[in-house]
């Protein structure tokens, strides 16, 4: 699939740019696709090492701001007199499409072969420590409204986890595949309007 950028201030058709959308897509999709796989190696170790969550939050709201420096960098680099918003868009939507496929292959072959249960057990043993610190915190609370809303929301958690813990590692990266291509898609829409450049025109 090629794009055509045409200068349409030369004549003839002299200065034409053509962009192939599927490579492009799949090699900056491979850069963010890597540091998907960090990120989602820093959330590992914070099951285990809580302390690493200062290191894993901000890499993974760090993502939109990778995913737009490698489209602004692609479109800088062709030196486009113009860079619409269909192409821009459909270039974030594929990049990020590419990350997911390779980001999620990574993480279902560490379930389905490496992990052997660590990351239920660990998401467990960390849910359980939330639950007993959420009696002293319910024993300071005044309000029976509120401490029943905390309650509520604690055993919600709880559940979640449980159901998470208990799928099989298909159906974890099915979840994981969903939720990254929901996210990629409302992010390639502010990434396509952020990077789109258009046409300058001469007065």
């Amino acid at each position: 699939m090629q794009i055509i950028i045409k200068d349409m201030e030369e004549q003839e058709g002299k200065n034409i740019i053509r962009i192939n959308i599927l490579q492009v897509s799949m090699t900056l999709g491979t850069y963010l696709g890597a540091y998907i796989i960090l990120v989602y190696l820093a959330l590992l170790l914070t099951v285990k090492y809580a302390a690493i969550s200062l290191l894993a939050i901000p890499l993974m709201f760090g993502i939109p701001v990778v995913a737009w420096f490698l489209i602004r960098r692609f479109r800088d680099s062709t030196k486009a007199p113009f860079f619409p918003f269909p192409v821009s868009w459909m270039l974030s939507i594929l990049t990020f499409l590419f990350a997911t496929v390779l980001s999620c292959m990574v993480a279902y072959l560490y379930l389905r072969y490496i992990d052997n249960g660590a990351l239920a057990a660990g998401l467990t043993a960390r849910m359980d420590l939330m639950m007993q610190s959420s009696q002293a915190v319910t024993a300071t609370m005044t309000d029976p409204a509120q401490v029943e809303q905390y309650n509520k929301m604690m055993d919600m958690m709880q559940q979640t986890i449980a159901w998470y813990c208990s799928l099989p590692a298909t159906a974890m990266t099915k979840q994981l595949i969903q939720a990254s291509l929901m996210w990629g898609n409302i992010i390639s829409l502010i990434i396509g309007l952020i990077t789109a450049k258009r046409i300058k025109i001469q007065q």
